[in-house]
């Protein structure tokens, strides 16, 4: 129990000090640790993914996520919420709510426009392109069905080769479209804006959204299920370490079961961070560190040598 004449002095000892000296040494010693801990402990640098690498490295792989953004049933085509007016990720009434914050509409976007550029220094894509959007749009349905079937069964020899079959203009299309990935220029095509500076990156984050990066993430064990806390790109030291409360309560079974996950993970990390900032002022609460006399544990030496008879544990 807090007690005004145990648990505090009122006899003070003064001692000449140089606070400044004491001050500055403390800030280099801790510098100087920092860093040397840091560079013998610190966690490895992961490259971050990148568009034209990706496409060298796994060329089918680049072309089914293409044609998911072209027929529609890629992940960020059929995301939902805040991106589009799709279904597949949208959990409740939350999200539905919230509304299309940041239109994204991956058939344009991903695949067509980023082809129309690529079309100016090479007409044969300008020839596919014309031939595609000029056809029915049942007609395009047709041949991006059998070309998405044939990627089961295609091969990478410097080119996408499928057997033969009607695929109209698409097989074209998506070969240009790989090639555009595989020289670097895919990124500043997803990004192209009218203003004379970019700063909005969205299109070329989100194009390799759903497979390619969730099997990066695996390997990492950076996926929801495993704990993973996302560490920033060419830093050796760990990312936003406030999303540890997230990642956990994404934990717990009937949240992370729920149709409206993301929604109650994030609602209850925001109500246990109020709990805490306000603590202080919260009755009963407040008074716990007196109640419970941790203070007097961690200051037992002195209670021993000054206040013996009163001491109790």
């Amino acid at each position: 129990m807090y007690h005004p004449d145990v648990d505090v002095t009122h006899h003070y000892k003064y001692a000449p000090s140089d606070f400044v000296k004491h001050l500055l040494s403390t800030t280099v010693i801790v510098a100087i640790l920092t860093v040397a801990l840091s560079a013998i402990f610190h966690e490895p640098v992961r490259p971050a993914i990148k568009i034209n690498q990706y496409a060298k490295d796994h060329p089918l792989e680049f072309v089914r996520v293409a044609m998911g953004d072209l027929d529609g049933k890629g992940e960020i085509a059929d995301y939902g919420p805040p991106y589009n007016n799709g279904t597949g990720m949208v959990q409740d009434f939350v999200q539905k709510d919230v509304g299309i914050l940041h239109p994204v509409y991956p058939r344009q976007a991903f695949v067509l426009k980023p082809l129309q550029y690529a079309a100016v220094i090479n007409p044969k894509i300008k020839n596919y392109l014309n031939r595609f959007n000029t056809a029915s749009l049942s007609q395009q349905k047709i041949w991006e069905t059998n070309y998405n079937r044939a990627l089961s069964h295609a091969r990478y020899t410097g080119a996408i080769v499928v057997p033969p079959g009607s695929y109209g203009p698409v097989a074209g299309m998506m070969q240009g479209l790989l090639q555009l990935g595989q020289s670097g220029l895919m990124t500043g095509a997803l990004d192209r804006s009218p203003a004379d500076y970019q700063f909005d990156n969205q299109n070329s984050l989100l194009f390799l959204q759903g497979k390619p990066l969730h099997n990066a993430a695996s390997k990492l064990e950076l996926k929801g299920d495993q704990w993973g806390i996302i560490h920033e790109e060419n830093a050796p030291y760990p990312g936003p370490w406030w999303m540890t409360v997230v990642t956990a309560i994404y934990q717990i079974p009937f949240i992370a079961h729920a149709s409206a996950a993301d929604a109650m993970a994030l609602g209850s990390g925001m109500v246990l961070f109020l709990f805490l900032m306000f603590a202080p002022w919260i009755p009963v609460l407040n008074r716990l560190p007196r109640y419970l006399g941790v203070h007097r544990l961690i200051w037992r030496e002195y209670y021993k040598k000054y206040h013996a008879k009163d001491f109790t544990m």
